[in-house]
């Protein structure tokens, strides 16, 4: 018998869903096989700050400069100086809160003014099955290594919560134990994409469908996202689907988002590469170091234009939200009712490693690697230092893999987790999963 701790927490705003809703049609991209434009559909929901040029880039990957990073710039047009302090940077920037340069998921859900974006936890995406924040390595993500892991340990060696597919076989779970289980974001988003498209094109009622405010505020419903992603990438008792990117043949795969930029050459032509993860060769046979340390896309070009494809589904639930519940939801990112960001201490910031240079958000890891990243008084980067044996982060976690052997009785005694103010404690026969809320 396995138990999860439910803290809850009550929605009093009523549903007003408009029956009537003309949908909005999507913006599309240049020279993109007729896809949305995502970086539209995210700066609508997500709008960045203004910049006095275009975003900095590398010669190549661990290179040398080769086109500077812009400067934030001020409603009058003029540039605001890198020196001044953050507060003072963000009370003069124009336009929105959100970095339009974006290289790191470093400082992924901290203060925007860092240059983060909101982690797949803060955006409630429902797939992403996060390791709770225990001190453990890969803590906040979806790899699950133990309690009392060493700190060298690659975090891409620990399991997800899913089920591969038998055989060996890529890009496929198992609907099972966790119903669908960990499934990257743009496979989500290409099925709402693909739904939204067929219901604009042959004039099909969604809003009652999708959504339920009182529920899940201006988010899908889960049955709904489930149903819709078994719709689309669904075999039999699974889910089988492609990566993001262009095929060998020229055509876009079934899940193709073109902000991923994933192996573009000549930067990854070594195979230096993991996913949209731009690793110098030095780090790649380290051996050690987690691709998701490394930067996005910084040389060419792209440089700057990843987002994160769990973004730009919450940007396009936004934007079907707003027309549904124009009341209830606006057009800029929903941040839940206690608002965003967190404080450090309480966010779902994932524990970093060392960088060559802990202030460029292009830098590399630091090898040999070396994890987590010392703090300072003055660091923004909260870890295990910081947050004790456990960090409140309200989320959806899963605590089953992390908490194995001896180290569960002990992480709970220290972390305080089976007295941190639960207002109910339910027993059942699913994994183990913390609600904080």
């Amino acid at each position: 018998m396995k138990t999860f701790f439910l803290i809850l927490l009550a929605v009093t705003a009523s549903s007003s869903i408009d029956a009537a809703v003309e949908l909005p049609s999507l913006p599309i991209g240049s020279d993109d096989f007729g896809e949305p434009d995502w970086m539209a559909i995210i700066e609508r929901a997500f709008p960045p700050w203004e910049i006095d040029g275009p975003c900095g880039s590398l010669v190549s990957v661990g290179g040398e400069v080769d086109v500077p990073m812009p400067s934030r710039i001020d409603g009058d047009g003029n540039p605001i100086d890198d020196q001044d302090d953050t507060t003072s940077k963000v009370s003069r920037q124009a336009g929105g809160k959100w970095n339009p340069c974006y290289y790191t998921k470093r400082f992924a859900g901290l203060d925007p003014s860092f240059g983060g974006y909101p982690t797949p936890i803060d955006t409630r995406y429902p797939y992403e099955y996060a390791a709770p924040f225990f001190g453990q390595p890969g803590d906040g993500s979806t790899h699950h290594c133990p309690i009392g892991s060493p700190p060298d340990i690659n975090i891409a060696d620990c399991p997800k919560v899913n089920t591969p597919c038998p055989d060996g076989k890529n890009d496929c779970v198992v609907i099972g134990e966790y119903g669908i289980g960990h499934i990257p974001p743009f496979v989500a988003l290409a099925a709402v994409k693909n739904e939204y498209l067929d219901a604009l094109a042959n004039g099909k009622d969604i809003c009652s469908k999708w959504f339920d405010y009182k529920s899940y505020r201006c988010d899908i419903k889960k049955n709904m996202l489930d149903e819709l992603v078994y719709k689309y990438f669904g075999v039999d008792n699974t889910i089988q689907f492609e990566p993001p990117i262009v095929k060998e043949d020229g055509t876009p795969s079934s899940t193709y988002y073109k902000l991923e930029f994933a192996g573009e050459s000549p930067a990854c032509d070594d195979g230096n590469c993991y996913g949209p993860h731009y690793c110098s060769t030095e780090v790649t046979n380290d051996g050690s170091v987690w691709g998701d340390y490394c930067p996005y896309v910084h040389t060419g070009e792209n440089a700057g234009k990843y987002r994160h494809p769990h973004i730009a589904l919450a940007a396009l639930q936004q934007l079907v939200a707003n027309a549904c519940m124009p009341s209830l939801c606006g057009k800029e990112w929903d941040e839940g009712p206690d608002g965003y960001p967190p404080k450090p201490t309480e966010s779902t910031s994932i524990t970093w490693c060392e960088m060559e240079d802990n202030e460029d958000p292009i830098s590399q890891p630091k090898v040999p690697y070396s994890w987590p990243i010392m703090e300072t008084d003055e660091s923004i980067l909260p870890g295990p230092f910081s947050y004790g044996a456990f960090k409140p982060a309200k989320g959806f976690y899963v605590n089953e893999l992390v908490l194995q052997g001896d180290n569960k009785e002990k992480a709970c005694e220290d972390s305080g987790a089976t007295a941190m103010n639960v207002a109910n404690v339910m027993v059942a026969s699913a994994a183990a999963v913390l609600f904080v809320l």
